[in-house]
């Protein structure tokens, strides 16, 4: 009996191909971070679309944002998708805010008007507002941020030294989803690469 091979010549070109591919690892690299920027871009998207807004309240668009700010990239070591949106990092691994000026308050907003409004904005020259401290001083008292609006008084904001954030790990899509999109990329890299070959 006689057997014949053929197409031996064709199978150790794809073999080849695929092997230089794999060692262009740039390339391969910044496939993945490619097909991995989406999943991490819709997942944030998402989490902008269900977060719960109170009535009355605009909503701050923040995580939706975040996923305009997600880039790949990629070099010969590895590949990494990353979230450029300031304080992303701060809500995944939790952490503590502070005023950026020495001896200043975080301002919090207490009314829907006042959501995403600077208190120099809403008072150019801090004519008009004034400090109105609540349960004495240190720790145990409160103060805000106010205005008088006729014979009453209208808190605006609440004047916080610090606000500790926790980690949480839902700020990233989970680590499987993560890594199907990785191997999704690498093996069209490889396809494409033993397409070409012939």
């Amino acid at each position: 009996m006689k057997v014949d091979v053929t197409g031996d010549k064709e199978a150790l070109e794809a073999v080849r191909a695929v092997a230089d591919a794999m060692g262009d690892k740039a390339a391969l690299h910044a496939r993945i971070a490619r097909g991995a920027a989406p999943v991490v871009r819709n997942h944030l998207l998402d989490r902008d679309a269900r977060i719960r807004h109170r009535p009355g309240w605009p909503r701050s668009g923040y995580w939706g944002h975040a996923a305009e700010s997600v880039e790949g990239e990629a070099d010969n070591e590895a590949a990494a998708v990353t979230v450029r949106k300031e304080g992303a990092g701060l809500h995944l691994r939790g952490g503590t805010v502070r005023s950026p000026r020495p001896g200043g308050k975080l301002a919090i907003p207490l009314r829907a008007q006042f959501a995403g409004v600077n208190p120099r904005e809403a008072w150019p020259g801090r004519k008009g507002a004034f400090v109105v401290a609540s349960g004495g001083r240190g720790p145990a008292g409160r103060a805000y941020l106010a205005v008088r609006e006729g014979r009453a008084l209208r808190l605006c904001y609440l004047l916080l030294e610090s606000v500790k954030l926790d980690p949480d790990p839902s700020v990233l899509p989970p680590e499987d989803s993560l890594a199907r999109a990785a191997r999704d990329a690498c093996a069209g890299f490889l396809r494409e690469a033993e397409k070409n070959s012939g």
